[in-house]
C-alpha cells in the first residue's frame, strides 16, 4: 500500500494512493488538486554516506574519499528543517557552485525502537520513499559534520508516497531536466537497509517518523537554479522538485 499525507481545504489529511487517485475516509482526491506532504515527520533524518560499491569509487575519482570500502555503517545527521515534500522547491544556496542531487530510497520508522536486532529491524518500518539527499558540495572538506554541506533548509525533498511493503531489492533512479542521471538497486548497498536499520539503533532511540537514508549509488551530479529533478524509487513513484 502506498500511504499519502496531503494537505486540503488547509487541512492535513491520511490517506493512501491508488490508481491515480487519493483515497482518505472514502472520499477521493485528484492528486494534482492537492499538496502532497512529506510523508512522515522525523525527530531526525539518519543518513548512510559510503554505502554503495559505485558511489565510493566515483568519489575516490572526484578526489573525494580514499575507495575504500567501510567496515561499518557511516552515518551523518539532516536536520528534520531540511526536509520538503514533492513539488517544494529545493533553495539554491547564494554563492553555490557544486551543488549535487543524490537520490536514495529512504526507510520510515514505525515505531519506537533500540537495540534492534537485523533479523527484526524490517518489523520496526512503517515503510519506505524516495529521498534526496541534496548536498552543497563547496563545503565538502572543509568542515567535519557536513552542517552546511547537507543540513541546509530544504535539502531533504522526501516523498511522494510511503510504500508500507518493504523489500531487500529496490529500484532506485533519478533523473534531471528529463535526462537520466542514476540508475541502481539496493541490492548494489554496502549494508542492506535490516543493517542500516539495527546499526543506527545500537547508538540512538529510533523514534516514529524518522527516516534513514540508505545512500546513493553512482551518478551524482550538479544541479542549478531552473533544474527539475525527479527521483523515482519502485512501489513508490517519483518524487519530483525544482530548484531555484
Amino acid at each position: 500500500m502506498r500511504r499519502v499525507r496531503f494537505e486540503t481545504d488547509e487541512q492535513v489529511r491520511n490517506g493512501h494512493y491508488e490508481s491515480g487517485e487519493i483515497v482518505a475516509d472514502s472520499e477521493t482526491y485528484d492528486v494534482d488538486e492537492v499538496t502532497i506532504l512529506p510523508p512522515c515527520e522525523p525527530t531526525k533524518i539518519v543518513a548512510a554516506g559510503k554505502n554503495y560499491h559505485d558511489h565510493i569509487a566515483e568519489m575516490k575519482e572526484k578526489g573525494i574519499g580514499t575507495g575504500e570500502i567501510p567496515d561499518f555503517p557511516f552515518f551523518f545527521f539532516k536536520p528534520p528543517s531540511s526536509v520538503i515534500g514533492h513539488g517544494g522547491i529545493i533553495a539554491y544556496p547564494d554563492g553555490g557552485e557544486l551543488v549535487h542531487y543524490e537520490g536514495e530510497v529512504g526507510v520510515v520508522v514505525g515505531e519506537r525502537c533500540r537495540n534492534v536486532a537485523t533479523d527484526d529491524a524490517i518489523d520496526v518500518l512503517a515503510g519506505y520513499t524516495a529521498l534526496n539527499d541534496v548536498s552543497h558540495r563547496d563545503w565538502s572538506g572543509k568542515e567535519e559534520q557536513w552542517v552546511r554541506h547537507k543540513g541546509r533548509d530544504t535539502f531533504c525533498p522526501v516523498g511522494p508516497f510511503l510504500q508500507t511493503d518493504v523489500e531487500s531489492d529496490i529500484g532506485v533512479q533519478t533523473h534531471v531536466n528529463g535526462e537520466k542521471r542514476q540508475d541502481s538497486r539496493t541490492t548494489e548497498m554496502v549494508f542492506s537497509i535490516a543493517e542500516l536499520v539495527s546499526d543506527a539503533s545500537q547508538y540512538m532511540t529510533l523514534e516514529p517518523g524518522d527516516v534513514i537514508a540508505t545512500g546513493t549509488p553512482s551518478g551524482v551530479g550538479q544541479i542549478s537554479p531552473g533544474d527539475t529533478v525527479e527521483v523515482t524509487v519502485e512501489g513508490v513513484g517519483t518524487l519530483r522538485n525544482d530548484v531555484r
